[in-house]
């Protein structure tokens, strides 16, 4: 019989609060925690989601070679991960987008 590692994935809808959809836990922004660069908590946050998108890219990855190679048989955790990934990468790619639309908007600005 195969040795089956599988990756669990937690796909609740019912997230609490302070979570996003990939089980981040939201940066809170309070007046102590901002070093005197503002923009480095922003982008210690990005800098976050963008970590957890690429390992889920990579867990997906991994258990595709898995399934592929005979090492797991389990369909369903690889389309899981798969659809968890490729949601994760439409987020970020929206996020990114709007971060950018937001700096052209401010460029626009005339003072």
């Amino acid at each position: 019989m195969h040795n089956m590692a599988l990756t669990t994935l937690s796909l609740n809808p019912l997230q609490p609060a302070d979570m996003n959809p990939f089980g981040l836990v939201r940066h809170e922004l309070r007046t102590e925690d901002v070093p005197e660069n503002p923009f480095s908590a922003f982008f210690g946050a990005a800098s976050d989601m963008l970590r957890a998108t690429n390992e889920m890219q990579l867990d997906a990855e991994r258990l595709q070679l898995d399934f592929a190679t005979g090492r797991i048989d389990d369909i369903l955790a690889v389309q899981l991960a798969e659809s968890a990934a490729n949601t994760s990468l439409s987020f970020t790619v929206q996020v990114t987008n709007s971060i950018i639309e937001s700096y052209r908007e401010i460029m626009r600005m005339q003072i």
